[in-house]
């Protein structure tokens, strides 16, 4: 095979680099190298260490042998055929970004951020769709932040017995921890390495002991420190069965994720688009119960728990009104009750979220509210109704009965109300007095006329008028997207400048305004633009 000749041509910045990828792949596959390209830790375990090496310099070799002097300069310090390979790709990634900028290709921070995403390795997978389904949008730096405090995670994480709330099971992570030993580099969005051997670190001053020679992450004295936090809360803290739980329900296959953690059984009602039945473990809210034999929950090490029974739980909503939800898993060993986005789907409802408040709806009728925490969990706005309570608190109080028909009926006025109420229109006790409604406010506010300007000016330039028009969805033939105007209102003459970008404007006034004053003798009093941020540039 030595002996072929390949007709590759040097990777430089104007090759395009996805087809010298493959071709590269096949070249390395032919000669029994490609395997260098995933590291020496992850080549066949029946090769011995001398082998390993060998065949990692080899590939080394042949990138370098197929790369342009301007781009081997750029990645001479590699020494691994792995971290040569993850270096290419992210120079030629940047170098991709500053080729659409140069050709004026209109993109924003998040299309970055998902390519950036979704270029991450399998072992970044649970990471990957845990920060995608928590978010609306991404930015490039916010992905850029994301990665590197997974990072540090990763460096600093100890495994104690006991687990949190987050609704990743570790299961994955620990199998992906191990996929991971062999990686020798990983590169970040900005091109700073992740992996680099403790020699280039030599200088550096730790951020937590204050000593030289190493970093914070490889601090000796930090992970003493957590290791022995971890062995105290160790003692502490009581055993349970892990961070994810995946709920498995024999009788139709379907899944549910739910999640347990070490403090008590919270009492909120938690929103999560993954489960597939609503669950809790309160057996006491149940208004109705029917014991069950089969189902079981699956925790995140592969335990199980028993779904002890099914049946209907009223909560009270922030209005006031009693919902009931129906065929809720009573599962013992949950610490979070958690109510099922597809379950409601399924029932015609509808689902919104903005600024940090989920509404579950009806036709025009919100039938639940739900406020976002810290933690990136929706909570219901409510309370749960138990046992007799239940029964007596389907009688509501004059106050809500009269917010209740006053949304129903479009936020009708309080007079009409009484009006209806006396003619037996209305259900209920009667209409009382009508507390403050901020949605009444909104609805009765107008936008206040501007008041209109009037300038008695006695000559030129005592007051100008200024604006800026763009951008232009067809640039003109000279290139301009913008165009500035100067009205001079004693005159009422007109100067109209077409510019190509918007940050053209300041030296182009300063132009005007000296050409304008030597022309007139007069200098310029008062500069007016109607305060709509065209002038705002960064």
């Amino acid at each position: 095979m030595a002996s072929l000749k390949y007709e590759i041509p040097l990777l430089d910045r104007n090759t395009r680099f996805a087809l010298w990828q493959i071709k590269m792949q096949t070249v390395l596959e032919q000669m029994d190298l490609e395997d260098a390209l995933l590291g020496i830790d992850k080549m066949p375990s029946t090769l011995i260490d001398e082998e390993k090496k060998r065949k990692d310099r080899k590939a080394l070799t042949q990138l370098h042998l197929y790369l342009s002097n301007e781009i081997l300069q750029d990645v001479m310090k590699e020494k691994i055929a792995a971290a040569l390979w993850k270096r290419l790709e992210q120079i030629l990634f940047k170098e991709i970004l500053s080729n659409l900028e140069a050709m004026e290709v209109q993109y924003d921070k998040e299309d970055l951020g998902l390519i950036l995403f979704y270029s991450l390795p399998l072992s970044y997978s649970t990471f990957r769709d845990t920060i995608l389904y928590s978010r609306e949008s991404l930015t490039v730096d916010e992905v850029y932040d994301f990665l590197t405090s997974y990072d540090k995670m990763k460096h600093l994480m100890v495994k104690p017995d006991s687990q949190g709330e987050s609704l990743i099971a570790p299961g994955r992570q620990d199998r992906n921890a191990d996929n991971d030993r062999g990686r020798t580099q990983e590169w970040n969005f900005r091109g700073k390495s992740k992996g680099r051997s403790k020699s280039s670190n030599r200088g550096k001053n730790c951020n937590f002991c204050k000593k030289k020679g190493h970093i914070k992450s490889e601090c000796y004295k930090l992970q003493n420190k957590i290791k022995r936090e971890a062995a105290n809360q160790k003692g502490k803290q009581p055993e349970n069965f892990g961070e994810a739980d995946v709920v498995e329900d024999y009788s139709d296959g379907e899944l549910l994720v739910a999640s347990v953690n070490d403090s008590k059984v919270s009492k909120e009602w938690i929103l999560d688009s993954g489960c597939t039945f609503h669950m809790s473990p309160n057996r006491d809210w149940f208004t109705t119960y029917e014991i069950v034999s089969e189902g079981v929950v699956l925790m995140g090490n592969n335990t199980s728990c028993k779904i002890a029974g099914v049946g209907t739980i009223k909560v009270k909503i922030f209005h006031g009104v009693v919902r009931t939800l129906s065929d809720v898993r009573h599962v013992p060993e949950l610490k979070r009750n958690l109510i099922s986005l597809s379950t409601l789907d399924s029932k015609g409802y509808r689902y919104t979220a903005e600024s940090g408040v989920l509404k579950i709806s009806k036709g025009s009728l919100v039938v639940m509210k739900e406020q976002r925490k810290t933690a990136k969990l929706y909570v219901l706005q409510g309370s749960t109704v138990t046992g007799d309570a239940a029964v007596a608190s389907s009688s509501l109080s004059d106050d809500d009965i009269t917010k209740l028909w006053h949304m129903r009926l479009g936020h009708m006025s309080e007079n009409g109300m009484v009006e209806l109420s006396k003619r037996g229109l209305l259900d209920g006790q009667g209409i009382c007095k009508l507390n403050f409604c901020e949605h009444c406010v909104f609805g009765k506010q107008k936008r206040v006329r501007f008041t209109r300007g009037i300038h008695n000016t006695k000559g030129t330039l005592e007051y100008i008028h200024s604006d800026l028009w763009g951008p232009s969805k067809v640039p003109s033939r000279g290139g301009g997207n913008y165009m500035l105007t100067f009205i001079d209102d004693f005159s009422k003459k007109v100067w109209a400048f077409f510019l190509k970008q918007k940050s053209d404007v300041f030296s182009v006034f300063k132009s005007w305004k000296i050409m304008i004053e030597k022309q007139t003798g007069k200098q310029i009093k008062y500069l007016s633009t109607d305060n709509g941020l065209e002038f705002c540039f960064d």
